[in-house]
């Protein structure tokens, strides 16, 4: 009975072996066969189908008003009156401020003054002049001619004495024969003969003592005395000697005038300026005796066509400068050149205005439009009238309005180093927008709806330069074939349309890890 146990027992051990082993194997060939390939863990895959495919460009702008001026005084002054304040409506024309117009109101009167002045002139040319006029103008000829006498012997009398100061310019004695070494006679008196040159002195004993003789602009002789001066000749100058006993130097030199003096530039340069005085004090002199004859001619004739004509000319001029009064009057008034909204003040009464500065902001917040840059990669896909998305930081992102592009700049601007181009877009008018507000705009350049897209990073390019995708064939190995496309529109999100190669459900290969 204990062998028949034991044979039962070894018989199915076998047994169990045998299936532990078929399984084991049966397992094993299972992983092999159904192990899934490291290659479909790497690879990104995606699933084509129809799509609602849109490119859009992003923009951020600013509200503009459609009328958006910054006015300013034309001129430096001080604010004299603020008629508006931040809100008002205005009309074309109002006067919004002035500054202090005294010395701008006198001149404008002045030159209206001048401008009746000119007309009261035509009408005396056309009607002649009268017996007392005509004596009128002879007697201011003849007072114009004896200014000018007066001014004759006024104006030569400053010359001679301008002369006169350079002829004596610090009068001095040098030795003739240029030693260094000597004391100089004491020279004195003014100098009177009114003639440049040179007095030669000589100095000699004599029974008297020492003498001196003198030649050249004047001549003469006299005692060389120590304590007096002594005349040198009809010179007007006179001349002292520092010894009467010993003559270190014989022969002496006075220069006139001495341009080594140090007053010599001083007073040869005030003699100058006389000379161009009295050149010019004649020469006004003899402007108005010609002006006083013209005047008196012009009396004595009857009016011709030459003399209305000039009035005419009078008249015109006059009128210039009435205008011109009338501008640098203007100029201390900020007028509104349109109707609009005041949306800003600068100024305040009595503050010190300086020109072309900011001073008044008046804008049209009911006609707006918006403003943004375009950078040049993306100005080209643009054009009027495309529809635009629009939300306002003031409003939050939830409220979009509509509006179109409605104007493309065809000049280009550098913002921050970048190529960009101004373009305008309308907007909702609601009220409250202002100009200034921030805009985020998405500009709309080509919408398709129920095509078929995949991702733009599947599509690749073959040596011929074609485009191609990878179209899964064993969805479980994610094996893959090369298949060519054509590609349409480039949307937003990096997606693109297919227009042939791909079919809704494929399922393509966006990328293979490495």
């Amino acid at each position: 009975m204990k062998e028949k146990g034991k044979l039962f027992f070894q018989k199915n051990i076998k047994r169990k072996r045998t299936w532990i082993i078929i399984i084991l194997i049966l397992g094993v060939s299972s992983y092999f066969i159904f192990k899934t390939p490291s290659s479909v863990a790497n690879t990104v895959t995606d699933i084509a189908n129809i799509s609602d495919l849109k490119e859009t460009v992003l923009a951020t702008g600013q509200v503009v008003s459609n009328t958006d001026l910054n006015l300013s005084f034309n001129s430096n002054g001080t604010v004299k009156s603020l008629k508006v304040k931040v809100g008002d409506k205005v009309k074309a024309g109002t006067v919004l401020a002035t500054l202090d117009q005294e010395t701008e109101q006198a001149s404008l009167t002045s030159a209206r003054g001048a401008l009746a002045a000119a007309q009261a002139r035509l009408k005396r040319t056309l009607e002649g002049a009268s017996s007392e006029e005509i004596t009128l103008s002879e007697i201011a000829l003849t007072n114009a001619k004896r200014d000018y006498e007066n001014v004759k012997t006024a104006q030569e009398t400053l010359v001679k004495n301008a002369y006169d100061n350079m002829l004596n310019s610090t009068v001095e004695a040098i030795p003739k024969n240029g030693t260094s070494d000597y004391i100089a006679p004491i020279i004195s008196g003014s100098y009177n003969l009114g003639k440049e040159g040179v007095i030669n002195l000589t100095s000699y004993y004599s029974s008297a003592g020492t003498s001196f003789s003198a030649t050249g602009l004047t001549s003469g002789s006299g005692v060389g005395n120590t304590i007096i001066a002594q005349p040198i000749g009809d010179s007007g100058l006179y001349i002292k000697f520092p010894n009467s006993t010993n003559i270190s130097v014989s022969d002496w030199v006075i220069n006139i005038p001495n341009k080594k003096a140090t007053n010599y530039l001083v007073n040869y340069n005030a003699y100058q300026t006389a000379l161009k005085s009295e050149q010019s004090a004649l020469s006004q002199a003899q402007s108005m005796i010609d002006q006083r004859t013209a005047e008196l001619a012009l009396k004595k004739s009857v009016a011709r066509s030459s003399d209305i004509d000039l009035a005419n000319a009078d008249i015109l001029s006059a009128q210039g400068q009435v205008e011109a009064a009338l501008a640098r009057y203007n100029d201390t008034i900020i007028k509104a050149p349109v109707d609009g909204t005041i949306t800003s003040i600068d100024i305040k009464i009595g503050q010190q205005s300086v020109a072309l500065k900011e001073a008044i902001v008046l804008q049209d917040v009911s006609n707006i439009y918006l403003e943004t840059n375009i950078n040049e990669a993306n100005i080209a896909s643009l054009s009027i009238g495309m529809p635009i998305d629009i939300t306002y930081d003031s409003f939050g992102p939830d409220k979009v309005f509509k509006g179109t592009i409605t104007k493309i700049d065809p000049s280009s601007t550098l913002v921050s180093g970048v190529v960009n181009y101004k373009v305008t877009a309308s907007t909702e008018q609601i009220p409250e927008l202002r100009p200034g507000m921030t805009a985020n705009m998405t500009i709309k350049v080509k919408e398709k709806k129920g095509i078929i897209a995949v991702q733009m990073r599947s599509i690749l390019t073959d040596d011929k330069g074609g485009k191609t995708i990878r179209i899964i064939t064993n969805k479980r190995t994610k094996k893959w074939k090369s298949v060519p496309v054509i590609t349409g529109l480039e949307g937003d999100g990096g997606i693109v349309e297919v227009l042939s190669g791909v079919s809704v459900g494929d399922e393509y290969v966006i990328l293979i890890k490495s």
